[in-house]
C-alpha cells in the first residue's frame, strides 16, 4: 500500500519533469538524483544507492533523450533507455519495490491517423523510440517473470507515456519557439506532426494521484493533456497569448524539415484508463502565467 507516508526515489531529478517532481513531492519523504549523482547504467551504483536509500517507490524520469543524436549513438540510447531500465526492473522487483518509469509517444510509427492505445504493439521508426520500446519490453519481462516450478510475486509497476512535454524548468520546443520570436526573426514550425502537448507539472501531479490512488493494476498508461495539435498551431496559440508576434512562425512540411531522425506524423496517445486531464491549451495559459 502507497500512501502519504512511503518513501520516493526519483531518477532524472534535475530534469523538466524531475523538478515538477519534486515541486509536487514537497509533503512526502524522496530523494531526489540526477546523472551527475548517479549512473543508472551502473547496476552495482544502482543497486547499492537503491539499498541506501530504500524507497517504497521509484520514479524513473532519467533518460536519453536526444531524438537526432541517437541516430548515431544507439548503442548509448539502448544503455540508458533500454537495458539500464531492465535492470533497474529487475531490482525493485527483488525488493519489491514500485516502479514508475517513463516513455514515450515515439515507440509509435505514427500512422494511424486514430490515435495509439495503451496496449496497441509499438512499432517505432527512429533510434530513440527503439531505445524506449526496448525499456518498456525489458521492464515487463523483468516484472512479470515467470520461473516454471517456482512461486514468484509479480512486481508492481507503471509505464507511463507521455507526449510533447513543456515545463517551466529546462527547455522544451515551447521555451525555444519564444526565445525564437523574442528575437523578432522570422522561424518555420512543422504543420503536420500531430500529438498532444502535456505540462510537466500536470503529469507529475497525474504520476503521484495514480501511484498513491492504489486503485490501478500494473500495466501501460497514458498520460497526456486533453486534446491534440501540431507544432505549427500550438506557436502560434502560445505566441498570442505570450504577447509576442506570432506572424514570425512560418509552416514547414515534415518532408521540408531535414533531420536525422524520421518522426512519428501521429502520434496522439489515447487515454482509455485514467481520468483526464485538463486541455493543453488550459495548461498552456498556467505554464505562460
Amino acid at each position: 500500500m502507497i500512501d502519504s507516508g512511503s518513501k520516493y526515489l526519483i531518477l532524472g531529478g534535475n530534469g523538466m519533469l524531475g523538478r515538477d517532481l519534486q515541486a509536487v513531492m514537497q509533503d512526502r519523504d524522496f530523494v531526489s538524483l540526477d546523472r551527475d549523482e548517479l549512473d543508472i547504467t551502473d547496476v552495482e551504483a544502482l543497486k547499492t544507492k537503491i539499498l541506501d536509500v530504500q524507497p517504497d517507490v521509484i520514479i524513473n524520469a532519467a533518460a536519453y533523450k536526444d531524438t537526432n543524436k541517437a541516430e548515431s549513438e544507439e548503442a548509448l540510447a539502448n544503455e540508458i533507455n533500454g537495458y539500464a531500465v531492465g535492470m533497474l526492473a529487475k531490482i525493485c522487483r527483488d525488493f519489491g519495490i514500485t516502479l514508475v518509469h517513463i516513455s514515450t509517444d515515439y515507440v509509435f510509427d505514427g500512422r494511424r491517423r486514430d490515435g495509439y492505445a495503451e496496449e496497441d504493439a509499438t512499432c517505432p521508426i527512429n533510434a530513440y523510440g527503439r531505445s524506449k520500446a526496448l525499456g518498456e519490453q525489458l521492464l515487463v519481462d523483468e516484472m512479470e517473470h515467470v520461473i516454471e516450478g517456482v512461486d514468484l510475486e509479480e512486481g508492481k509497476y507503471f509505464i507511463i507515456r507521455t507526449s510533447y512535454l513543456f515545463g517551466k524548468h529546462g527547455v522544451s520546443l515551447v521555451s525555444k519557439l519564444m526565445d525564437n520570436a523574442r528575437k523578432g526573426e522570422k522561424f518555420k514550425v512543422i504543420n503536420d506532426q500531430y500529438s498532444r502537448p502535456t505540462y510537466t507539472l500536470d503529469l507529475a501531479k497525474q504520476v503521484k494521484w495514480l501511484v498513491e490512488s492504489n486503485e490501478y493494476d500494473s500495466g501501460i498508461y497514458h498520460i497526456c493533456n486533453g486534446g491534440s495539435t501540431n507544432w505549427y498551431e500550438l506557436a502560434k496559440i502560445l505566441l498570442t497569448d505570450a504577447g509576442l508576434d506570432a506572424g514570425l512562425v512560418e509552416a514547414c512540411s515534415m518532408s521540408d524539415w531535414k533531420a536525422p531522425a524520421e518522426r512519428p506524423q501521429f502520434s496522439v496517445l489515447l487515454n482509455n484508463k485514467l481520468p483526464e486531464l485538463r486541455t493543453w491549451r488550459e495548461a498552456l495559459k498556467e505554464y505562460l502565467s
